[in-house]
């Protein structure tokens, strides 16, 4: 895997760790890569394609969502990190309403086997969901 420029600083280490993630990953049938940070991925259920941003944020705000919109659009998915990472109540609000998932390294395995991969949320003890927020 060549890593090469991107204006959101992500860096190779990154890149390469969503890299394996994606290509580990039992519903995924194929991993392609292009501008550097943008994934394309076909899952086997359901049969469909999306599209993921690769980022590097510990907390991932509205105005990164909407700057990832206008530079990458159509996008099913934002990835903003390791699992340390996370995103803000607004962020996370927007991308539910806009039916794009937006997780970190501990929750887009379990997005990508979700039909609305938007929807996914980790659970606590009581079934609660979990989202991994973080103060911008």
């Amino acid at each position: 895997m060549s890593n090469g420029q991107n204006e959101w600083g992500v860096t190779f280490g990154r890149i390469g760790f969503l890299d394996d993630i994606l290509t580990t990953h039992k519903n995924l049938l194929s991993v392609t890569r292009d501008q550097d940070i943008l994934f394309t991925v076909e899952r086997e259920k359901p049969n469909d394609q999306l599209r993921i941003l690769c980022a590097d944020e510990y907390a991932f705000g509205l105005l990164l969502v909407r700057r990832a919109l206008a530079e990458f659009k159509p996008l099913h998915v934002i990835y903003v990190g390791g699992a340390w990472n996370g995103y803000t109540p607004e962020a996370k609000e927007y991308c539910l309403d806009s039916k794009i998932g937006l997780y970190n390294a501990g929750e887009i395995g379990g997005g990508l086997w979700q039909p609305e991969y938007w929807k996914y949320a980790k659970r606590d003890e009581k079934g609660n969901r979990v989202y991994s927020y973080k103060a911008a």
